[in-house]
């Protein structure tokens, strides 16, 4: 399964299938001391490609600077610090346990995320390509079958390992100026 972004940056953006129809969009609100990241799945318009038959809230994040970030999800609060907390020396890796019981681990990398059962890789980012050295193409998140069952838990979890790897690369608030067009209805 391949979702693309657009745009890339995960807090304001929509994510569409490989027939571009609309899965997800994410928003964020921006008002002072407080960012809240809204993730709506959608229900595509089978006949009508970009439209939706349907949305509701996924999962609300509240981002903190000097606690732990927390995540709505499922009908829970769930700070990260225990939902997906830090793994490793330098805290390059963040690790949850799926609906099936199994762990899996985020790799963060320099330019991508890479999601880990094990030593099998079960999903993989891919960083918006201009095409200078190779064929380009949108930022997008290549799911495989060991994972499509908890697709939406995948797209949660990266959406905040994403946010993390920017944050390290990028100003504050940047992509606050990539706010997503609505998908429409």
């Amino acid at each position: 399964m391949k979702l693309t972004f657009k745009p890339p940056h995960v807090r304001n953006t929509v994510i569409t299938n490989e027939q571009g129809h609309v899965l997800y969009s994410t928003s964020t609100s921006f008002s002072f001391g407080t960012r809240e990241t809204v993730v709506k799945k959608h229900v595509p318009n089978e006949f009508n490609i970009g439209r939706v038959e349907s949305s509701e809230i996924l999962a609300k994040i509240e981002w903190h600077t000097f606690t732990s970030t927390v995540i709505e999800y499922a009908g829970m609060n769930l700070a990260t610090s225990q939902f997906i907390p830090t793994k490793g020396i330098l805290g390059r890796r963040r690790v949850f346990r799926g609906p099936d019981g199994h762990l899996y681990k985020w790799k963060i990398g320099p330019r991508e995320c890479i999601l880990m059962l094990g030593a099998t890789e079960v999903a993989r980012h891919h960083p918006l390509n201009l095409g200078f050295k190779k064929a380009g193409h949108e930022a997008y998140l290549e799911v495989f079958s060991p994972v499509e069952h908890m697709v939406d838990l995948v797209v949660l979890t990266f959406i905040y390992v994403e946010k993390l790897r920017r944050g390290s690369q990028e100003s504050p608030g940047t992509d606050r100026m990539h706010a997503p067009i609505e998908p429409a209805n």
